[in-house]
């Protein structure tokens, strides 16, 4: 059944490269928007890395969550947030590099969090061996970095890879992308042709997935050894503060501009409850299908590259699906196939927390003691599974409520949700509208992503009372 729903979730995927395949014949380099394409993935990549690694390292030296809550923020804002924060701040409007620098600022938490992952499993004993024999500089060159270079590694290209398939921020800017150009070739109704434009990015995008398969990308529970102390870690976290800082900082920009913030909430009530019903489906079915069998899956690189592709691409795989099988006119108005594109594209950010919450010896030796399997998952998965559930609910109820892509194309007439209607909205300038609809959804976010991680720390203590 898991495989089953998994396969499903790959339709929209398996829709565009077979539009791709069939225009393959139209096939363009489109050497200018690749050219803009590099400018924005790679400064986006290089501000990733001078911003994630202090903080990644200052992670792996502290147990307080609020530092993870911190640094999970800004990658599960909804990128329209970065733009709005940016003209907010009255700065000039950006060209590619300027693009580079809104999307490094979002996506630097995945080198943050790939990089604790893997300073977590720094074996502590090649620390103490390496402390009596060498020196601190000595030992980060010939300990820590071997270890680490292969998380920092993938996650600078999958920021690439995030930074290249963006659309929003380049729309709004006019910087032509690649994902800004396949949803131009899409808008013209050359569709072969804007499949056969995300070739590279698709090639791209499966390749890294396959890779990261060996990279882990949750941390365990137990903290780091420390192998930083004295000027080192307080000049670390020092940079980490700053950028803990700095991901909050819009906040403060939207909410001087807000002004009449309720009344303006109050006139845009629909597209708040619309997109609220939306991403509260996608998050709920995902989550009930990850928890129906929470092991490791061969399809994990394929839900991986959906989410690093343009979100268009899964709306458009939807789109394609819906109409060979004649299913649009039943999908389309009722909302149901953009749920569909939107749990195709997130797929992958449900998996990953709910994947193996328990020890395979500990189902084993319930197997082996009789128990049924019904009463495994009940009494065994069930209460290690109920935080990261709520935890991964949490993370697809935002990255929903903040995506446009599969939005822009599949949204049923007369309906659009409140990341789309600021989207639309800014593109006649920044007013208080603008402003207060940007403070809600940072807002709901910034609520919703404390709620999610901290709330297998408010079960325990209710059980503790």
């Amino acid at each position: 059944m898991t495989r089953a729903i998994g396969l499903v979730l790959l339709a929209p995927l398996a829709g565009f490269a077979l539009e791709a395949a069939l225009g393959a014949g139209e096939f363009r380099l489109h050497a200018r928007a690749w050219g803009t394409t590099l400018v924005v993935a790679g400064g986006a990549a290089a501000l990733a890395l001078l911003l994630g690694i202090p903080t990644g390292l200052a992670l792996a030296h502290t147990r307080r969550s609020v530092f993870r809550t911190l640094t999970i923020l800004p990658l599960l804002l909804p990128p329209v947030l970065a733009a709005a924060a940016w003209l907010g701040a009255r700065l000039p409007i950006p060209g590619a590099a300027g693009c580079g620098v809104l999307l490094g600022a979002l996506y630097w938490p995945v080198v943050a969090l790939l990089l604790d992952a893997s300073l977590r499993r720094l074996p502590a004993d090649a620390i103490d061996a390496a402390e009596i024999h060498l020196t601190p500089s000595r030992m980060l060159r010939v300990v820590v970095w071997p270890h680490v270079r292969p998380a920092i590694l993938s996650a600078a290209l999958l920021v690439f890879l995030l930074a290249a398939s963006e659309f929003t921020v380049p729309a709004l800017f006019i910087v032509p992308t690649i994902s800004m150009t396949i949803y131009e070739e899409m808008s013209a109704f050359r569709t072969a042709s804007a499949a056969s434009a995300a070739i590279p990015l698709l090639a791209l995008a499966v390749g890294l997935a396959f890779a990261l398969r060996r990279i882990p990308m949750i941390p365990p529970a137990k903290p780091a050894r420390p192998f930083l102390n004295g000027a080192p870690l307080a000049g670390v976290r020092s940079m980490a503060g700053v950028v803990w800082l700095t991901a909050i900082a819009p906040a403060a920009i939207f909410a001087s501009r807000a002004g009449s913030f309720f009344r303006t909430i109050s006139m845009n009530v629909d597209a708040i409850l619309w997109s609220g019903a939306i991403a509260g489906a996608t998050a709920l079915l995902l989550v009930a299908w990850g928890s129906l069998s929470p092991r490791r899956s061969r399809l994990e690189p394929l839900w991986l590259a959906t989410l690093a592709l343009p979100g268009v691409v899964a709306g458009f795989g939807a789109l394609q699906v819906a109409r060979h099988t004649s299913l649009l006119p039943l999908l389309g108005p009722s909302g149901a196939l953009l749920v569909l594109a939107l749990m195709a594209r997130f797929a992958f950010a449900a998996w990953l927390p709910l994947r193996e919450p328990v020890d395979l010896r500990q189902l084993e030796a319930a197997e082996l003691s009789g128990l049924s399997p019904v009463r495994i998952w009940w009494r065994i998965t069930a209460p290690a599974l109920l935080p990261r559930a709520a935890a991964a609910g949490a993370i697809v109820f935002v990255l929903a409520l903040g995506e446009i892509g599969p939005v822009v194309l599949l949204s049923p007439p007369g309906r659009l949700t409140a990341s789309q209607h600021l989207f639309n909205l800014m593109h006649y300038g920044y007013d208080e509208v603008v402003a207060s609809i940007a403070l809600l959804l940072f807002g709901a976010t910034a609520l919703v992503t404390w709620s999610g991680m901290h709330v297998g720390r408010l079960r325990t203590n209710r059980l503790a009372a």
